[in-house]
């Protein structure tokens, strides 16, 4: 034991290792991020105390300017691997608008003490199996269940202090085998010219953005669109679990750990590349990684005329099949190869689109209809191409940029000739299904797209949380709690995600599940607006009426004063009783109608809680006539509660389809 090495902290059954960085609960390795562990470590050694968030920014970031953000980010990351929550902590207490406090019982042991081997037979009298009962295999079997010294609950602390001590010992003699057999496996590995085979359980996987070659020399849409592309074919594969590209774009970094963000993502492996053009000319290298030992179980290296690039990506994910060791179908492996488009130029329009789609801002969605519209006019049988024309109309409208009667009708055209193209097409049946939902309200054949686009691709999260959506509109509450959760699963670090599962629970009038979900998504990301939002109306409901105006405040602010977003602060107003604020909202819209438009349905939402149900109505009917997608949510939404005994709302939801 070397002699800076002192002393363990042990809390609510982890222990951390500040000499070693290791966080540990039952002799298992609780993966953090260094800057989670570091955040933590702080925070345990001044368990009870409140360490101010200038002062932790400034102990963790010494020579960096970095912003608030990034600790709250550590913060999110440190509670999901101990599953703590903001709401109900058991750990780390926010003190809002100050810092964070380390709650939970610590104990600070000797770490000589911690590993003293129990005195001999001192554990004889229990009933659960000890290492000399079990043969090597059946030891290893035996940990992997947790059946030794594993029941503790009704045991005297200084015996289950030896059976911690005793299960840590023997862990690290086996992870000495496991180690020494390891590094013979690596050098007999590295030599083997055929890849190895996974565990059966490396079934789930993420395709990080390829890199640059050269740093100076990036072309970030080739990168992330290379990454989108495999994750598009490996995604229609059942037995696998893919992140989204939503899920992966954050790990574009030039210094990007591909094991760390494994652990991250929650995946047993990563596809780990590099790629770089020059003239006509591309060489890409790519690697797979097991994400449990770093084990490489695959790699190669391309060098290929650009005009080879279908074939490489198509070996990429045959090579990935047969590393995994997945059994395919013929139409499986038919599937995984497809291609949409035979012209790389076409193909590199589309990558444009896609890049530029995901920013989700009025240029950006309008220069992906650019890049999508050039996409096929090279190639007009381009169906993916107009799928993402499809996706590009849809958030222009649904987002108020362009109005529904502009963009719904044109999104609607674009899914339906990605459909006549390929029948086939996920991400087709999924744009369809939204504009059916949002614009036609034909219930019916949007729930029939949305069950082939989860068909045809499981993987593919956008379909499970707009189907959530749909769910919710046909008052399934349960079932879209369910799906919105299908998609958190596929993007598990996706505030987004988070938030419409709290939405889900909102409109289940699961207040309380809602705000703790909805909370993790601002834990994740402070700056989370739609979590914002969604929070800000839970609050209402809940009757806590300062903090709703607190959220509906922070969203004015984020969304640089947007006017439908200042009309849902005059809503929180309203239904606090601050009639003068909400009124005096409402005359800034009469005053700038002219310069910003300003959303029907939240001017509605004013006069709903305001209790002047005529003026409710009217905008109703506005909103009615330019057929307005929140409409679709008549029947769910706790916001048109009020309204429910009128027979004009029964009119309303029999006009949008809602009832016969």
């Amino acid at each position: 034991m070397g002699e800076n090495r002192k002393y363990f902290f042990e809390f609510g059954g982890y222990r951390l290792d500040p000499v070693e960085h290791r966080l540990m609960r039952d002799a298992q390795v609780v993966a953090l991020t260094p800057k989670a562990f570091e955040t933590l470590r702080l925070l345990v050694e001044n368990a009870g105390h409140l360490l101010e968030k200038d002062r932790l920014m400034e102990m963790l970031w010494a020579e960096a300017f970095v912003e608030e953000g990034n600790l709250a980010d550590n913060i999110s990351k440190i509670r999901q691997a101990l599953g703590d929550s903001r709401k109900a902590p058991k750990f780390i207490e926010t003190v809002s608008g100050r810092g964070y406090r380390f709650i939970a019982d610590v104990e600070k042991v000797s770490a000589e003490i911690a590993e003293q081997l129990p005195a001999e037979g001192e554990n004889a009298q229990t009933d659960q199996p000890t290492a000399g009962e079990f043969s090597a295999p059946e030891l290893l079997e035996a940990i992997a269940k947790d059946e030794i010294f594993s029941s503790t609950e009704n045991t005297p602390t200084e015996q289950r202090h030896s059976f911690r001590t005793q299960r840590t010992r023997l862990f690290a003699g086996i992870l000495g085998v496991i180690v020494a057999g390891g590094l013979l496996f690596y050098a007999w590995n590295v030599n083997r010219p055929q890849p190895s085979p996974a565990p059966a359980s490396s079934r789930s996987i993420a395709v990080l953005p390829f890199r640059p070659l050269v740093a100076g020399d990036r072309d970030e849409a080739l990168e992330l669109g290379m990454s989108d592309t495999l994750i598009s074919g490996l995604s229609r594969l059942r037995q696998l679990t893919v992140r989204p590209v939503s899920a992966v774009r954050r790990y574009a970094d030039l210094e990007q750990d591909a094991l760390a963000a494994g652990r991250e993502l929650g995946v047993e492996s990563v596809l780990d590349g590099n790629i770089q053009r020059s003239d006509e000319r591309i060489r890409i290298s790519a690697r797979l990684v097991r994400v449990e030992d770093g084990v490489t179980l695959w790699s190669e290296t391309f060098d290929e005329e650009f005009t080879n690039i279908f074939a490489v990506q198509d070996s990429i994910s045959q090579k990935i099949v047969s590393a995994l060791a997945l059994q395919l179908s013929g139409e499986e492996r038919s599937q995984l190869t497809k291609r949409y488009t035979a012209n790389t130029a076409a193909y590199q329009l589309y990558l444009k689109g896609r890049f530029f789609w995901s920013q989700l801002t009025p240029d950006g969605l309008q220069k992906s209809l650019d890049y999508y519209s050039q996409a096929i006019e090279i190639d007009p049988g381009y169906a993916l191409a107009y799928a993402g024309l499809a996706d590009s109309y849809n958030l222009l409208g649904s987002y108020g940029f362009w109005p529904l009667k502009n963009s719904h009708p044109k999104a609607r055209s674009a899914a339906e000739k990605a459909l006549q193209l390929d029948p086939d097409l996920a991400e087709a049946h999924t744009s369809l299904a939204a504009v059916l939902d949002d614009y036609y309200w034909d219930w019916p054949s949007a729930e029939k797209h949305f069950k082939l686009a989860i068909g045809l691709n499981p993987n593919y999260p956008l379909a499970h949380s707009w189907y959530s959506q749909h769910l919710a509109r046909m008052g399934r509450l349960d079932e879209a709690v369910e799906e919105a959760r299908r998609a958190q699963a596929l993007d598990p670090l996706s505030s987004s995600a988070d938030a419409h599962v709290g939405l889900a629970l909102y409109r289940a009038r699961r207040f309380d599940e809602a705000a703790a979900e909805l909370q993790k998504a601002l834990d994740f990301n402070p700056k989370a607006l739609d979590a914002h939002m969604f929070l800000g109306f839970v609050y209402v409901q809940q009757r806590k009426n300062d903090e709703a105006i607190r959220e509906f405040q922070a969203i004015v602010e984020l969304s640089e004063r947007n006017p439908s977003m200042l009309a849902l602060l005059g809503y929180a107003y309203a239904s606090a009783g601050k009639r003068d604020q909400a009124l005096a909202i409402l005359k800034k819209f009469g005053s700038q109608s002219n310069k910003q438009p300003v959303s029907q349905i939240a001017t509605a939402m004013i006069y709903i809680a305001l209790g002047e149900d005529d003026q409710a109505f009217e905008w109703l009917e506005k909103s009615y006539n330019e057929r307005a997608w929140q409409l679709g949510f008549l029947k769910v939404e706790p916001i048109f509660d009020p309204l429910r005994g009128d027979p004009r709302f029964a009119d309303l939801m029999r006009r949008v389809n809602l009832v016969p």
